[in-house]
C-alpha cells in the first residue's frame, strides 16, 4: 500500500488538476491508480490537507486547496506543502534552491510570497526547482535553518 504521503500528494495534484466535487470521486481517482481506501480515509486526507468544497457555478462545487489569508494559514500551508512535496534544500551565499516533486515548485513559491517577509528578496520557479533570493547571506543562511525545520 502507498503511502499517506504518496497518497495525500496525488489527492493534492487531483483536485488541483481535475474537477472534483465528491470525496466519492477521490477515491475513484486513486482506485484508479492502485489505491483503494476507505471514506473515513479520504475524509481524513481532505481535513489534513486543509481542502474546501468551493462554488464553482451551476450549482455545481470543486475541491481546492484553502485559500490563504492569515499569516499562521500561510506559516502551517507552507510546512505541509514541505513536508509533501520538498525534497531538497541548498544555499549559495544568498540564494537558496528548494527541489521539489514534479510539478509542485511553483505552488511552494506563491506560498513563500504569501510569507511577505522582508528577507526574501523574491521567487522564481520552474518545475521542480525554486530560486529563493534572501536580501543578505546571513538572512539566506536563518531561512535556510527555518525551511529546514519545516521538513521535520
Amino acid at each position: 500500500m502507498p503511502s499517506k504521503e504518496y497518497r495525500q500528494r496525488l489527492i493534492a495534484e487531483l483536485v488541483e488538476s481535475e474537477f472534483i466535487s465528491t470525496q466519492a470521486e477521490i477515491a475513484e481517482h486513486l482506485a484508479r491508480r492502485g489505491i483503494k481506501v476507505t471514506q473515513a480515509t479520504i475524509s481524513r486526507d481532505v481535513n489534513e490537507l486543509r481542502l474546501v468544497r468551493l462554488p464553482a457555478g451551476n450549482g455545481q462545487h470543486r475541491y481546492r486547496s484553502t485559500p490563504l489569508t492569515a499569516q499562521e494559514d500561510v506559516v502551517g500551508e507552507l510546512g505541509q506543502r514541505f513536508r509533501l512535496f520538498v525534497r531538497d534544500l541548498d544555499r549559495g551565499e544568498n540564494l537558496i534552491v528548494i527541489t521539489t516533486d514534479e510539478g509542485h515548485a511553483s505552488g511552494i513559491a506563491y506560498v513563500i510570497d504569501k510569507l511577505d517577509r522582508d528577507e526574501i528578496v523574491g521567487t522564481l520557479a520552474g518545475q521542480n526547482t525554486i530560486l529563493v533570493i534572501g536580501r543578505s547571506e546571513e538572512r539566506a543562511i536563518a531561512l535556510l535553518e527555518e525551511f529546514e525545520a519545516l521538513l521535520e
